[in-house]
């Protein structure tokens, strides 16, 4: 954990800002009703955004309509940038930090002979399986 923090230490100081906004989650759902709100809910919220951007357009002054119809867009990217950064982040320590794997090949190759030999054991006798149980 601590190797984690640091790293988020080191990067630059608007990674560090957007990792800190609030995180949305939509784990406390069921799975059926998250599917409901990617597939009903967001769809309409975009549908309505885009009339509500072209209202905006046309109500305010020029400054001040870009500015005012700008802000869903922007705050919906900064949601975007926040998941795509901690998506990544994990890649890279999923990729690149862990442990390498052990490769144990005498281990690995006596536990497969074992296996061969419960298996021809079996094939051979029926109550062979009451041996392979006393065996585990």
């Amino acid at each position: 954990m601590s190797e984690r923090k640091s790293d988020k230490d080191k990067l630059p100081w608007i990674y560090r800002l957007i990792l800190k906004l609030p995180k949305l989650s939509l784990e406390s759902l069921s799975e059926d009703l998250q599917g409901v709100y990617w597939v009903v809910v967001i769809p309409i919220f975009l549908v309505c955004e885009f009339f509500l951007s072209l209202f905006l357009l046309s109500a305010f002054p020029f400054p001040i309509n870009l500015v005012v119809t700008s802000i869903i867009p922007v705050a919906i990217l900064i949601v975007f940038v926040k998941i795509q950064l901690e998506r990544f982040m994990n890649w890279w320590d999923l990729t690149f930090r862990s442990q390498p794997m052990r490769w144990d090949v005498k281990e690995s190759v006596e536990e497969y002979v074992r296996l061969l030999q419960k298996q021809k054991r079996r094939n051979l006798s029926p109550s062979a399986e009451e041996k392979d149980k006393k065996e585990d």
